[in-house]
């Protein structure tokens, strides 16, 4: 009867642990999954999806829309920032002309381009519905003939930038896989939060207030030249 009572009591215990369990599972499946608010940067980054699954281009996102999204699940900020590896628009064979062509018929418009394909090439576009600034960073190769250490550089311009030698600012990053998250049933990507490590140092979590032209006397990855 002993043995018995012990069995029951050992079974329920085993039941009460495997319901906690997924009752604690399910609240962080719902946390990591919940989609962002519907608002004009993530309605932005749905009409984008569009246009670049019309592309065949893989895209990521970056900067402040992807430290935003990892901070607080939205992407409200000053503007939206995207990347695109310079070997997926080779290998896609696609041209700055085919690639406008069809950014305007998804009704985007360009307000800026920056570089040219074969050195620090990128975009600022307004978006279809809200006209939000939606900024396109093309990433490249670091040249080993040159000794540099990192994997990826990217390009920015204006203010200090254009005291630089090439007239741009250059941004270094280690060897990056985006990482794939879903929102309304898409999936998206995103740079890795090392990557957010590399441009705005170890406390990126912490909010700062400060702008685009202050972050070139201070952010950690730039480029000397």
């Amino acid at each position: 009867m002993l043995y018995t009572n012990r069995r029951f009591i050992l079974l329920i215990t085993g039941v009460i642990l495997i319901i906690t369990y997924f009752m604690v599972y399910s609240s962080f499946q719902s946390t990591q999954t919940s989609n962002p608010p519907l608002d004009k940067f993530t309605q932005c980054l749905l009409d984008a999806q569009k246009t670049f699954s019309n592309l065949s281009l893989p895209w990521f996102l970056a900067f402040g829309t992807a430290l935003m999204y990892y901070r607080s699940n939205h992407f409200i900020s000053d503007d939206i920032d995207i990347g695109i590896f310079i070997d997926d628009l080779q290998f896609n064979n696609i041209t700055d002309k085919k690639f406008l062509s069809t950014i305007r018929q998804h009704g985007f418009q360009l307000l800026v381009n920056y570089g040219n394909r074969s050195h620090g090439q990128g975009w600022t576009l307004a978006c279809p519905r809200s006209k939000l600034h939606f900024g396109i960073f093309v990433f490249y190769h670091a040249n080993l003939l040159q000794n540099e250490t990192f994997t990826w550089w990217t390009a920015s311009y204006n203010g200090r930038c254009n005291k630089m030698k090439y007239r741009k600012c250059c941004w270094w990053f280690s060897d990056f896989q985006p990482m794939i998250f879903q929102m309304y049933k898409q999936y998206f990507r995103i740079a890795p939060k090392q990557f957010l490590v590399e441009q705005y140092g170890p406390d990126w979590m912490i909010p700062k207030r400060y702008g685009y032209h202050e972050s070139l006397k201070f952010l950690p990855n730039l480029i000397n030249e």
